[in-house]
């Protein structure tokens, strides 16, 4: 097996006009666009937040990676979420193509990330600048919050739980990354609030849902919420800002808000 180092960026310096990049991660992304890298992205999913008029090809899939045409793109870098097959970063990094393999996911993972990907692209300083948008509050987390989405909820050691601190908030479960949504296991973490995140091209500030409040009030296991009774039952639109990237600094105020709303 080949070592870890043929696995990640070797980090070479370009200048912008000459750097190439193909991403097969959205969050990942979502970064390259706030670092400044738009330009140089030519082959994204069709997943990534791109422009519409955008000229890079959207035919990179992870599931089904297709080397002849990764380098029908001629990318001098390749971006590779960490869930893909390792033995697609090999096989890029035997064709010649430098590759950033981006770190399982954690608590920290995504602020690893952003700077790794300054790194690779030149742009030390301004992933320093996006991480701060990610840092702990100086405000205690004793707040709790679950967040759900496509049927799972983030426990403490997703990648939620950066920008979840940031505002003043932590998960409710007490272990894991993902966990399958479950009404018992939902009461007996009995958070101070609930986020249902829907799927949509389009992101947007959290409301209160009168509709999910109300599901959820003829549901015996979790009527007695005191969450449910306060009406701190929300839904937000996902976009891109909740995909493991840079985007998630743009959620803050959603989330700070809600924050608010527990403590009153």
């Amino acid at each position: 097996m080949r070592p870890l180092l043929f696995w990640v960026a070797t980090c070479l310096m370009l200048s912008a006009g000459e750097r190439r990049i193909a991403c097969y991660s959205p969050g990942a992304t979502q970064t390259l666009l706030d670092l400044g890298c738009s330009a140089e992205i030519v082959m994204a999913t069709r997943w990534c937040p791109l422009p519409k008029a955008h000229p890079a090809a959207r035919d990179a899939d992870i599931f089904l990676p297709d080397l002849e045409r990764l380098l029908d793109a001629k990318p001098d870098l390749v971006i590779v979420p960490r869930m893909a097959n390792p033995l697609w970063a090999d096989k890029c990094a035997k064709a010649g193509l430098r590759v950033v393999l981006l770190r399982p996911e954690s608590r920290d993972s995504v602020s690893k990330d952003i700077l790794m990907l300054g790194q690779a692209t030149g742009r030390a300083e301004a992933a320093k600048k996006l991480v701060e948008g990610l840092a702990p509050s100086a405000t205690d987390p004793r707040r709790t919050i679950i967040v759900i989405w496509d049927g799972v909820m983030a426990g403490p050691d997703s990648y939620l739980a950066e920008p979840l601190a940031h505002a003043g908030l932590k998960s409710a479960l007490s272990m894991g990354s993902w966990v399958k949504f479950d009404w018992e296991l939902l009461a007996a973490a009995n958070p101070d609030a609930l986020l249902w995140i829907k799927n949509s091209d389009v992101g947007g500030p959290a409301a209160a849902s009168q509709e999910k409040i109300g599901e959820m009030s003829r549901i015996p296991a979790i009527k007695d919420l005191p969450c449910l009774k306060n009406r701190r039952i929300y839904e937000a639109n996902s976009g891109s800002n909740w995909l493991p990237g840079s985007g998630l600094s743009k959620i803050s105020d959603t989330l700070i808000s809600i924050r608010k709303e527990t403590e009153k």
